[in-house]
């Protein structure tokens, strides 16, 4: 009977894997984001990049895989292009943190290193569509009308603002100087 048993167990294993990855394929498709545009495509380019054997791109693809699997397991994971564009912009803030010390050092093969990275960095932050200016200036206008003359400050209307476009990709640089503009106007 012994013999027979393990036969038993791998058909049953099998038939119940395969129908399990049956599963997950499906749900995979059926929940992906329409208005996702890079982070779909993060694994094929690490397809591509392994076979170009781009040392720069590889490296830069695992890291930010590496950030999106952690951030699964957190409160906030990087589900859309727009939590997927933060990340890209924490890691292009921290490549040039790292170029900047690499220069004072006089390391001038890191500074290399890490401006390839950067390249491949800035290019994923160009690919994703933020939401165009015009969009902005409404959306900020529309949140500063909100508060009284006197009442207004940089922090609520930050607020409102962030709340407006949360979770859609945006130049955080030109929200910053348009509403401390507008607040500063008094």
């Amino acid at each position: 009977m012994a013999l027979f048993r393990p036969t038993m167990l791998r058909t049953a294993f099998s038939a119940s894997q395969s129908m399990c990855l049956r599963y997950a394929t499906l749900r995979y498709s059926s929940t992906a984001a329409s208005e996702s545009v890079v982070l779909p495509r993060l694994q094929s380019d690490l397809k591509t990049a392994m076979r170009a054997k781009n040392k720069p791109a590889l490296n830069v693809i695992r890291a930010l895989q590496a950030e999106i699997i952690n951030a699964s397991k957190t409160a906030k994971p990087i589900e859309n292009d727009g939590t997927f564009y933060a990340l890209v912009q924490k890691k292009i803030k921290e490549a040039n943190a790292t170029i900047e010390e690499c220069t004072a050092a006089k390391r001038e093969d890191l500074v290399e290193k890490e401006q390839a990275h950067l390249d491949v960095l800035n290019k994923y932050a160009e690919d994703i569509p933020k939401v165009p200016e015009a969009e902005l200036n409404g959306i900020i206008d529309q949140a500063v009308a909100g508060f009284e003359e006197a009442k207004r400050a940089y922090g609520p209307i930050m607020g409102k603002v962030m709340g407006a476009i949360k979770g859609r990709p945006h130049d955080i640089d030109y929200v910053q100087k348009k509403v401390e503009e507008l607040v500063g106007k008094k």
